[in-house]
């Protein structure tokens, strides 16, 4: 499997989280569970970067450079980062909300542009056996089971 396969799938998950979470955000919940939801999608957020950060973008830094769009992507984590390091901290409900909505749609936005620029650019400049090769980095990242030999050679 390709790494921006993986991760493309990674972003349809999130997706349907990010719906449930504006959802649960339009019903009117309580700080406490605003919050939770951020640190959920914190540390769901951080697990997926630390994928695309150590695995995919060192090797294509240097073709979002080129196209002028290196410091926008990493720039574009750390405000997605930091609003929803605001809303664990924030003492009020519907700043919180608001905070999340915005954590989200940056989250959104972030996504769409690795898909329609970042996959793309790593699609054209990289190998497919390098494609692959991060791919099973990213399994191994995520604790992804292989079959076993014997499944395979059935």
């Amino acid at each position: 499997m390709k790494i921006t396969d993986a991760l493309i799938a990674e972003h349809v998950v999130f997706h349907t989280l990010f719906d449930t979470t504006e959802s649960i955000l339009d019903e009117g919940r309580s700080l406490e569970e605003i919050r939770a939801v951020a640190r959920l999608l914190t540390d769901l957020l951080d697990r997926h970067s630390v994928a695309e950060h150590d695995l995919l973008l060192p090797s294509i830094d240097p073709y979002l450079e080129h196209i002028g769009q290196m410091k926008n992507f990493h720039k574009e984590d750390d405000v997605i980062v930091e609003t929803l390091e605001r809303v664990t901290t924030c003492e009020d409900a519907e700043e919180a909300k608001k905070l999340l909505k915005r954590a989200v749609q940056f989250s959104r936005e972030h996504f769409d542009k690795e898909e329609r620029i970042v996959f793309p650019l790593a699609e054209k400049n990289l190998k497919l056996e390098s494609l692959q090769k991060l791919g099973e980095e990213w399994a191994n990242l995520k604790g992804v089971p292989r079959p076993s030999k014997r499944v395979m050679e059935d």
